[in-house]
């Protein structure tokens, strides 16, 4: 057999063609591997992958945005080798059109709710929201002729969870769409907060220690909604060998210290 680094060594026009012949996901292999990740990943994966493109050489792209949004996108035979969601829903969704891999689906780590506000806000720290005594209070003082920054509650998983916490606080039905922003994924509604075009938000613990220009005013008690979690696995089409390998090395105990340093939650995978 041919070594690939040999045919490497040949006219470009033949390892043009060499290519070629190759199948999507073999093509993929030799190339690079795709990643498609929720976009609360962002600087954790940026820093996981640049750490295994030393040891494997071999680039690795990561496509960051909702959950939602990629799931869709590999459905429609989008070329990712890996895809990362903040929600079981997508998984399962995937899971039913047959597009990725079963028995690579794994939980990574977990996450948990905040209220935020802009740093330079005066609205005071109310610690642990437990019931809506005091976000109630904040609601009226500060949503007036102004728009709490939230995801999408339609499809992005941020948006989801904010609506299952606000209901069960029984403040959701106070709210419309006069007085909430919606963001395409959790970035954008921590974008809002940050420049300050709405007063408070609320977004993933982690994406809030990611911005600079926000702070935490607020933590969601986990039992107002469903757990956090974020799921692995790779695509059907797409799983290569290098990406097994990347998928091996997200569960290592580099990964994981990487996980926690970036504010998630590690998940034990027996």
């Amino acid at each position: 057999m041919i070594k690939l680094s040999t045919i490497r060594n040949l006219l470009p026009q033949v390892y043009i063609l060499f290519l070629l012949s190759l199948s999507p996901s073999e093509a993929a292999e030799e190339k690079r591997i795709l990643i498609y990740n929720a976009a609360s990943t962002s600087e954790t994966i940026a820093e996981i992958s640049k750490e295994w493109e030393k040891i494997n050489n071999i680039k690795v792209s990561a496509s960051s945005a909702s959950s939602s949004s990629l799931a869709k996108q590999i459905i429609n035979g989008a070329p990712a080798n890996i895809y990362i969601s903040a929600s079981w829903l997508w998984i399962e969704e995937l899971k039913k059109n047959n597009v990725i891999v079963a028995n690579t689906i794994k939980p990574l780590f977990e996450n948990k709710l905040v209220l935020i506000a802009n740093k330079d806000s005066n609205i005071e720290d109310i610690g642990v929201i437990s019931n809506n005594l005091k976000l109630k209070i904040i609601f009226e003082k500060y949503l007036n002729n102004r728009r709490i920054s939230i995801a999408d509650p339609t499809h992005v998983p941020a948006g989801i969870y904010t609506q299952q916490a606000l209901l069960k606080l029984n403040l959701w039905n106070n709210l419309n769409r006069n007085n909430m922003a919606w963001g395409g994924d959790v970035r954008r509604t921590l974008k809002f907060v940050a420049l300050g075009n709405s007063p408070i938000g609320i977004v993933y613990f982690t994406d809030a220690l990611a911005e600079r220009n926000v702070k935490i005013i607020g933590t969601f008690d986990t039992s107002l909604h469903k757990p956090i979690q974020y799921w692995v696995a790779g695509v059907e089409k797409f799983h290569t060998l290098k990406s097994k390998d990347f998928l091996n090395f997200l569960n290592n105990e580099f990964s994981k210290n990487i996980y926690t340093k970036h504010g998630f939650k590690k998940i034990e995978n027996k």
